[in-house]
């Protein structure tokens, strides 16, 4: 007996879960130093210095400050500590 082939229903727009990814964004490598009052961070690539009075702070701190020299939105910056001195 031959086989017949099935059709299959497709899936409504409505039914089909969708995935969010990660945005790509840009990424920046920063320095930071403890001092006597807060956290002093640098970014080599834009000759940048701003400050953190907590040590949690300063990623958000540091991607304002990238996002106020150069234009780009805060949600596409990721900072990432590559010298820490204490």
């Amino acid at each position: 007996m031959p086989l017949q082939p099935t059709l299959r229903r497709t899936q409504s727009p409505r039914s089909v879960q969708r995935l969010t990814f990660p945005k790509v964004g840009q990424c920046f490598d920063i320095e930071i130093t403890r001092d006597a009052d807060g956290w002093s961070i640098r970014v080599p690539e834009i000759a940048a210095v701003a400050r953190a009075s907590r040590r949690a702070t300063v990623d958000v701190v540091a991607r304002e400050c990238i996002a106020s020299h150069t234009g780009i939105p805060v949600g596409y910056i990721i900072v990432f500590v590559a010298k820490e001195t204490r």
